[in-house]
């Protein structure tokens, strides 16, 4: 599970009613996987800054940095600047981030419910139990 993804899941179980709503899942990890940028037939320089540059808008730069600090990397800035983001260097080393650290194994937790999603294969398993769904049926 790349980091890009985190940044977006959440627990939609019925029983979170917090305001941020199971969001951001806590990171718990056993194995991490970071693939080396030279070794992958990749994107560009320019399509990476690009690619970063299309998704800062919708990512959470405090859940990012999170993220990244609970899968080991800590060496993100704890505020995104203007400067920052107009940095190809800095655009170019951020797509490495969100595209190449993966989650291979580990637990995300709910920081409302304390509900443990696993992680296995780099895929988490959001699958909830009929009793931790809304109360929906078909007649």
């Amino acid at each position: 599970m790349r980091l890009l993804a985190h940044n977006t899941l959440r627990n939609n179980a019925h029983d979170v009613r917090s305001e941020n709503g199971g969001y951001p899942l806590k990171i718990t990890a056993t194995e991490v996987r970071v693939d080396d940028a030279s070794d992958i037939n990749d994107l560009s320089p320019e399509k990476q800054e690009a690619f970063v540059k299309g998704v800062l808008g919708i990512l959470d730069w405090n859940t990012l940095v999170q993220g990244a600090s609970q899968m080991g990397l800590k060496t993100l800035p704890p505020i995104l600047t203007n400067e920052l983001a107009s940095d190809p260097t800095f655009l170019r080393a951020l797509y490495h981030v969100l595209m190449n650290v993966h989650l291979v194994r580990g637990v995300l937790t709910c920081p409302d419910t304390g509900r443990e999603f696993p992680v296995s294969n780099g895929i988490a398993n959001f699958m909830l139990e009929e009793e931790e769904c809304e109360n929906v049926r078909m007649n």
